[in-house]
């Protein structure tokens, strides 16, 4: 298994990461030079290069409010070759995931069923659908990772 390095997020990553169609899709419009600052910001955040020093993915946590959090993640094709990415999440979610009780994420059910496999793999459940929540109008399911009331 190929090892994939993690670093602390850099601004710079959000506007070099070659992109899924998806995620080209998703950012259309948007105001993506803010949204790199942001997201150093917001809370904890990482990114994941592989040997050659090139960005398998990003992701993150933006801090709602204490103790709640929404995760982000953009991956770049080269994911597709390291069928162990999740397994790197896992890891920084694992780290990170102490400082919260619950962890979020909106996700799109029609444009990208991959995340929602990914994040159901690391634990994930869903919690309902949010109706024309997406940045284009598109409806958007919640899904949560929730610490259980008896382990604190």
């Amino acid at each position: 298994m190929t090892k994939l390095s993690v670093r602390d997020y850099q601004p710079e990553d959000f506007l070099n990461i070659e992109l899924m169609d998806y995620e080209k899709k998703c950012r259309e419009g948007q105001p993506i030079e803010q949204w790199a600052q942001i997201k150093e910001k917001l809370g904890p955040a990482f990114t994941v290069i592989d040997p050659a020093g090139k960005i398998v993915f990003l992701c993150g946590i933006h801090d709602m409010w204490p103790g709640v959090g929404e995760i982000w993640a953009v991956f770049s094709p080269l994911a597709k070759k390291y069928p162990h990415t999740w397994i790197v999440a896992k890891e920084l979610l694992d780290i990170t995931f102490e400082d919260y009780v619950r962890l979020q994420a909106a996700l799109d059910p029609v444009g990208c069923p991959e995340a929602i496999r990914f994040d159901e793999r690391l634990g994930f459940k869903a919690e309902g659908l949010m109706s024309r929540y997406g940045f284009h109008g598109e409806d958007m399911i919640m899904y949560a990772l929730v610490r259980d009331k008896e382990n604190g």
